[in-house]
């Protein structure tokens, strides 16, 4: 069985959507792609028709290219006011031969959250950091064999509120949530490596209008915080300044603009309209100071951030997200920062832009997580998997729906 999984990444500006095969910890893209946000605010939803008509949209396109119907996914939910408990659960193998099973490993993380959720929360997922059979420590604790199986891990929980609004929508769109979880998780699941894994740190996902900032320990995420500012905000300094409108003052900051006055084109001029429909000439050097001094706001309130979620001497900061496609980002960064910071770069055939960071993370935790608890799953059926395989087949599976359907209608007349 080959493992395929969809995701969906809920932004305020676009809805990011990525199916892909998980195969020796890589994502084999099948098809990406970002659907105009509608209906969401800064990662809330506030107009549940909308957002599910922009689900609606974004998956028609996906079933369209691809030639099957999804129909399970993992979604991310917003993280506002989630709440991180470390957690510990024990459980005894009942099995005569002391074989650990995937429902001794659910039993146990079950064990661990119990009476442990506040009122008008819920749990999102445990993330364990160690298995223990018998008192030793395990990883993949599934087809082991032991009298007693514990799990320490951290319990992510976030309101109620926050949860459901996202699975509505997506029952609303005709989808199965096979799992949910949170940009931070998602973002280290993309970024993360041996390295990192050894070590605490904090990731930077600087989105269209809002700006995550996560601290992880050892691989596992400790919290999270949502700074209240994006690229959108640039956009916004961009159309007062010059007084033109917001859809160009976006084209000017992604395709003109540069984020450091020091690598910037003396003598390009980008002319655009005003709101008055007067032609105006903008050189680099004023455009590129109002990027900068905006980029410079964001990036210095999330080092401020770090230093609030953790007290811990910090040894990796990552950052990414769609504003780091901004040309000269990264030496605006290092000289923020310094040059021990990692920009991350999104390389994965298929969806090289960091926008797409956090959706590809998302795929990676749930194969981990399945893996971890020691299911075989995919998200597609056998049928599917074999038109993802061989294109050739979907004539085939046409025809056999044709002659079923004219079948039934046979069959009715003669009736």
């Amino acid at each position: 069985m080959k493992k395929i999984y969809t995701s969906i990444d809920i932004g305020s500006d676009t809805i990011k959507f990525v199916v892909g095969e998980y195969f020796k910890e890589k994502v084999n893209i099948l098809y990406a792609h970002e659907e105009k946000a509608k209906g969401i605010r800064k990662g809330l939803i506030v107009d549940p028709n909308l957002a599910i008509n922009a689900i609606k949209d974004g998956i028609k396109v996906v079933n369209n290219y691809l030639g099957i119907n999804i129909k399970k996914v993992v979604v991310g939910v917003p993280d506002y006011n989630a709440k991180f408990m470390f957690v510990t659960g024990s459980t005894n193998i009942i099995d005569e031969d002391e074989l650990i099973t995937t429902e001794d490993i659910n039993k146990v993380i079950k064990e661990s959250v119990y009476s442990k959720i506040a009122q008008d929360y819920e749990l999102i997922t445990v993330i364990p950091l160690v298995f223990l059979i018998d008192g030793k420590p395990e990883t993949k604790p599934c087809g082991k064999t032991g009298k007693v199986l514990e799990v320490k891990g951290i319990m992510i929980t976030a309101p109620k509120k926050n949860i459901y609004s996202v699975l509505s929508i997506m029952e609303g769109a005709g989808l199965e949530v096979a799992d949910i979880t949170i940009s931070g998780v998602g973002d280290y699941y993309e970024v993360k490596n041996n390295v990192l894994d050894k070590k605490v740190g904090a990731i930077i996902n600087v989105g269209h209008e809002t700006t995550n900032v996560s601290v992880y320990n050892k691989g596992c995420i400790m919290n999270t915080e949502t700074i209240q500012l994006g690229g959108t905000n640039i956009d916004n300094d961009l159309a007062y300044m010059f007084n033109i409108n917001i859809f160009d003052a976006r084209v000017i900051k992604e395709k003109f603009a540069s984020s450091h006055k020091r690598f910037i084109a003396l003598n390009d001029i980008y002319m655009v309209k005003n709101t008055a429909g007067e032609e105006i000439k903008l050189n680099q050097i004023e455009v590129t100071e109002i990027v900068m001094d905006r980029i410079v706001e964001i990036l210095n309130l999330a080092r401020k951030q770090i230093l609030l979620l953790t007290k811990q001497n910090i040894s990796y900061i990552v950052i990414t997200g769609g504003l780091t496609e901004i040309r000269a980002f990264k030496n605006l960064v290092y000289e923020i920062f310094g040059k021990d910071v990692i920009i991350y770069t999104e390389d994965t055939l298929g969806v090289r832009n960091n926008k797409y960071t956090t959706a590809v993370g998302m795929i990676k935790y749930f194969a981990d997580k399945m893996e971890t608890r020691g299911k075989e799953y995919s998200m597609v059926d056998r049928e599917d998997e074999e038109l993802l395989i061989n294109p050739n087949n979907k004539n085939k599976k046409d025809r056999t729906k044709i002659t079923k359907i004219f079948g039934s209608f046979i069959g009715t007349k003669e009736d």
